[in-house]
């Protein structure tokens, strides 16, 4: 395993800092060059990525293609609702609970307003991507219109350093009605809040195009003695680290990042009533 191909449970991160210096230091310099300059102490600041351009393209997610009883995974954009078929059964509880109570010979008609607050989370974790210098600046979105409206997911979260990231969101559930009970009898009135989960894949292809260049320095004097230019990033962005060349195109090279995404959120509410005799 190379420095720039970090495997760690499962996870896989390429740096194309790493790549571009293996690259230089196994450049063919002429002889006299090589004698001079410092291939084992180049400095991050000389290498000129000014005239790379970077492009991370729409998450894709990966959903389940049934056919005739297999599930196999296809790439499709985010619907705008989930398939019945990622859904896990749905799980309900008690939000809250209040006791209405009738001693009188006349039915009485209760006001209830209350008031709750819950919290979605969604995580995010990269199994195979691609950094610059350890950043990551991938902006991944929730993976469906029906997870941002009910979990409260209405942004992009940008991932910059960390392989996983955990956001959450605060839902408000509001309740305003009226409970009327009967004479000689009690009511209890529960406010149920409904919670689903989305567990799934995702991709996002990330594209380099432009140039690379570095600057070589002598060992002695610290001067520049060479510069190396990368004008085919696929010289050095290879297949072997997970790159591919773009169709149509003499030097761009593509990067597809993957990881998983695990939301859970609510998804609606309810209110029931039960009736009991004194």
């Amino acid at each position: 395993m190379t420095p720039n191909d970090q495997t760690n449970g499962g996870r896989k991160t390429v740096d194309i800092c790493d790549l571009v210096l293996d690259y230089v230091t196994q450049f063919p310099f002429a002889k006299d060059v090589k004698s001079r300059i410092n291939l084992d102490d180049i400095h991050s600041s000389d290498i000129d990525f000014t005239r790379l351009f970077v492009t991370h393209k729409k998450t894709e997610y990966l959903l389940p293609n049934i056919v005739n009883g297999d599930t196999k995974q296809s790439i499709a954009v985010p619907p705008k609702t989930l398939p019945p078929t990622l859904k896990r059964d749905l799980k309900s509880h008690v939000l809250f609970s209040s006791i209405f109570t009738n001693k009188t010979s006349e039915t009485q008609t209760n006001h209830l307003r209350t008031e709750r607050r819950t919290s979605s989370s969604c995580r995010l974790s990269l199994q195979k991507v691609v950094t610059k210098g350890g950043s990551i600046n991938l902006q991944i979105g929730p993976p469906s219109m029906s997870v941002q409206a009910n979990g409260g997911f209405r942004r992009e979260i940008t991932m910059s350093k960390d392989i996983e990231e955990v956001f959450e969101e605060e839902l408000t559930w509001t309740l305003d009605t009226e409970i009327v009970v009967p004479p000689g009898y009690k009511t209890r009135a529960e406010l149920i809040i409904t919670e689903d989960e989305y567990y799934g894949k995702f991709q996002v292809e990330t594209i380099f195009e432009g140039s690379i260049s570095v600057k070589l320095r002598d060992k002695k004097d610290g001067s520049v003695v060479s510069v190396v230019v990368i004008n085919d990033l696929s010289k050095f962005l290879t297949a072997k680290n997970g790159f591919h060349p773009i169709p149509n195109s003499t030097s761009a090279v593509c990067f597809v990042n993957e990881g998983f995404c695990h939301c859970h959120y609510g998804i609606g509410q309810r209110v029931e009533l039960q009736e009991e005799k004194i």
